[in-house]
C-alpha cells in the first residue's frame, strides 16, 4: 500500500526546509467552514457523499506540505514532466495517512474521499481548481489519489500535489461526511491545511436556563452546569432579538442582576467559557426572559377592629411605594378596591356587624407616573364584631358584693356579666347591662371569678364580643 522509503525520505525533507508540522492534538472542533478541523490532527469521521452509498468510517490526518520552491522541487524529483510553474503559480504537495477504519467489505478509493478536482477550497470559500494536478513516478509512486485502494481495516498514505495561483494560501478540504435523509443533500466536515491553525476547543454550553424575578429591582437566572469549563458569562438585552450585552461572570450556575427598572422584561442568554492559552467558548442558551416584580404580601391577616371594621395586616415588601386593600363578600367573588396605604395595614369600616368580609393585598411601585404591582397576596376573611371590653376590673365593694367595671364598647347593645365559683368552673350570666358597671350582692364568703363580653343586637340576634381575661376577688 505505501511505496518503501518514502515516508522517510520526506521527513528529512521536512527538516530540510524548516516547515513546521502542527503535532498537537485539539480537541474536536466544529468542523464547518467557518471553524474547520485541523487536517494535521488525527480525525476519525463517517465518509458518506451519496444515498444510495454504503457509509464508511475513515481516518485521516495530514504529515506532510510543501509549498513553492520546496514543492517544486520535489514536483520535478517525481516527474520531469510536472509543468513548471509561472511566477504567480505555485505547487502544492500533500501528504496524507487515510485509514478506512470500517465499513462494508468494498474498495474505499483514496480519490473517492479527497479528489483534485473537486475538495480543494479556499478560507473565502471559493472551489480551487487546479491548473495542473502532479504526476508521481519517483518516490510517491503508487501513493498517488488514483492509486490508493483501501479495504475495512487498511491504512497508507496518500499524496496530492495541485499546481495553483499563489493567492490560494493553505486550501481548505471539503469532504463529504452524510446526506440529509428528507433533501438527500450531501453534508460535509471541512479541514483546514495550514500548520499553523489550531481548532478552537469545543466548550460544553450549559443548559435548561430559566430566569425569574429576585426582587423589584433584580432578576435571577440559573442554568444546568457544563462539564469541564472555568466559568460562565451573562447577557442581557430588552428585546429577545436585540443586542445583547455581557452583564456579569461567575463561576457557579446562577447570578443575580441587580438594579433593573421594575416592571420591565429583560432578556437572558449563558455562554460557558474555558480558560487556556486563549480563552474559548460554547455557544449560547437559548434566550429567557423574567421581570423584575415586587413581592407578594406575605402573611397576611385580618381581624375584627370593631363592630362595624375589620383590620388588615401584611408583611412590608422591599421597594414598595404603597399596598391597595381589595375585599369581597365571598372567597371567590368579585374583589374591589376599598383603599391604599403606605403602611402595612388597613383598617376597613363601615362594614356590617358579623358579616364575612374576604380580603386579599397587593404591594406597588411607582415607576414614573405608572404603578407597577405585585401579585396578590392569600385570601384571609374576618366578621366585624364587637371590641372585647377594656379596662375590666373588679374589686370588693363590701362583705357580700363585688363591683365590676369596664370601658363602654363602640355600637354595644349591651353587656353580659359571668361569675363563676373557680377559673375553670362552669361560668354563670349573673347580670344583662346596658351600662359598663355591675355590683353583684349578696355573696359570701369565698373567691369569685368574674368574665365580661360585649354584644350587638342585629335584628333578632345578639353577635357577641370576645370575652375579657377572667378577673377574681374575694367580697
Amino acid at each position: 500500500m505505501r511505496k518503501y522509503g518514502a515516508f522517510f525520505l520526506l521527513s528529512i525533507l521536512l527538516l530540510v526546509f524548516g516547515l513546521t508540522v502542527q503535532t498537537e492534538t485539539a480537541q474536536a472542533a466544529v468542523g464547518d467552514r467557518a471553524t474547520p478541523y485541523s487536517a494535521w490532527t488525527k480525525h476519525k469521521f463517517t465518509y458518506h457523499e451519496y444515498s444510495w452509498e454504503n457509509p464508511k468510517v475513515v481516518e485521516l490526518q495530514l504529515i506532510g506540505l510543501y509549498k513553492g520552491e520546496e514543492a517544486n522541487y520535489i514536483i520535478q524529483e517525481e516527474n520531469y514532466f510536472n509543468e513548471t510553474p509561472s511566477y504567480d503559480e505555485e505547487w502544492i504537495l500533500m501528504g496524507f495517512n487515510l485509514k478506512y477504519v470500517s465499513g462494508p467489505e468494498e474498495t474505499l478509493n483514496a480519490s473517492d474521499v479527497i479528489w483534485s478536482g473537486k475538495s480543494f477550497y479556499t478560507t473565502s470559500g471559493q472551489k480551487v481548481s487546479p491548473i495542473d494536478t502532479a504526476s508521481f513516478s519517483n518516490i510517491l509512486e503508487g501513493v498517488g489519489e488514483y492509486d490508493v485502494e483501501l479495504y475495512p481495516g487498511g491504512q497508507s498514505e496518500v499524496w496530492y500535489g495541485i499546481l495553483v495561483k499563489k493567492t490560494v494560501g493553505f486550501p481548505l478540504i471539503r469532504i463529504a461526511s452524510g446526506v440529509n435523509p428528507s433533501t438527500y443533500v450531501t453534508q460535509y466536515k471541512w479541514f483546514s491545511t495550514n500548520p499553523s491553525y489550531k481548532e478552537p476547543v469545543v466548550v460544553a454550553a450549559p443548559t435548561t436556563p430559566k430566569a425569574a424575578s429576585n426582587s423589584y429591582n433584580s432578576n435571577k437566572i440559573n442554568w444546568t452546569a457544563a462539564s469541564g469549563v472555568s466559568g460562565y458569562e451573562i447577557y442581557r438585552s430588552t428585546s429577545s432579538t436585540g443586542t445583547f450585552t455581557k452583564v456579569g461572570t461567575t463561576t457557579g450556575t446562577s447570578f443575580v442582576d441587580p438594579s433593573l427598572t421594575t416592571g420591565k422584561v429583560y432578556y437572558y442568554k449563558v455562554r460557558a467559557y474555558k480558560t487556556g492559552t486563549t480563552t474559548s467558548y460554547s455557544s449560547f442558551t437559548s434566550v429567557v426572559n423574567a421581570k423584575p416584580t415586587l413581592t407578594t404580601p406575605g402573611s397576611p391577616k385580618a381581624a375584627s377592629s370593631s363592630y362595624n371594621s375589620v383590620k388588615t395586616s401584611w408583611s412590608a415588601v422591599s421597594g414598595a411605594s404603597g399596598y391597595e386593600v381589595y375585599r369581597s363578600t365571598s372567597s371567590t367573588g368579585t374583589y374591589t378596591s376599598v383603599g391604599s396605604t403606605t403602611s402595612t395595614s388597613f383598617n376597613n369600616s363601615g362594614l356590617t356587624t358579623n358579616k364575612a368580609y374576604y380580603y386579599k393585598i397587593r404591594a406597588y411601585r411607582m415607576v414614573g407616573t405608572s404603578k407597577v404591582y405585585s401579585g396578590y397576596s392569600a385570601v384571609v376573611s374576618a366578621k366585624p364584631i364587637p371590641s372585647v371590653p377594656a379596662n375590666f376590673s373588679v374589686s370588693r365593694a363590701s362583705s357580700t358584693s363585688i363591683k365590676s367595671t369596664w370601658n363602654a364598647v363602640s355600637g354595644a347593645s349591651g353587656y353580659e356579666v359571668y361569675r363563676a365559683p373557680s377559673s375553670t368552673g362552669t361560668y354563670s350570666l349573673v347580670k344583662n347591662t346596658t351600662t359598663p358597671a355591675f355590683t353583684n350582692t349578696g355573696l359570701i364568703t369565698g373567691t369569685y371569678f368574674y368574665k365580661v363580653r360585649a354584644y350587638r343586637t342585629v335584628g333578632t340576634t345578639k353577635v357577641y364580643s370576645n370575652w375579657t381575661t377572667v378577673l377574681s376577688v374575694k367580697p
